[in-house]
């Protein structure tokens, strides 16, 4: 009666089979999921940053705009008369936006750019680049 008393109380060991097929199910399912790692990292490669700047009742906004150097800022216009979005150093100029058009410049070294409107003195406002 001992040995069997023994036996139930004692855990079992699984047999070198199960504990192989284990051990390669595990490296099969971290292999796949390392796949898996490795297509998401090229998906979601980061693509260059676009910012917006827009035009209306004769204002710049916002009036103050931070971004990364390298980044695209899209200036939209919803004026019904022409302005222009020109850095007052020369680092960017749009020329005439119509209203209801856009045009976009490129800030590409880290920086603060003030910037007007050509037509109407009275519009500023600033890019910060970092």
């Amino acid at each position: 009666m001992r040995g069997m008393l023994g036996r139930m109380l004692t855990p079992s060991r699984p047999s070198v089979t199960t504990r192989f097929a284990v051990l390669t199910t595990t490296a099969l399912l971290g292999l796949g999921l390392g796949a898996v790692a490795v297509a998401d990292a090229g998906a979601s490669t980061p693509r260059a940053k676009t910012s917006v700047v827009t035009i209306k009742n004769f204002a710049f906004s916002p009036k103050t705009l931070n971004v990364k150097a390298g980044t695209t800022v899209k200036v939209t216009n919803k004026d019904g008369t022409a302005h222009t979005f020109t850095a007052n150093k020369g680092a960017f100029d749009t020329g005439d936006i119509d209203g209801g058009s856009s045009d976009t410049v490129k800030v590409k070294k880290p920086g603060t750019y003030a910037y007007h409107c050509n037509i109407h003195s009275s519009m500023k406002g600033t890019i910060r680049a970092t």
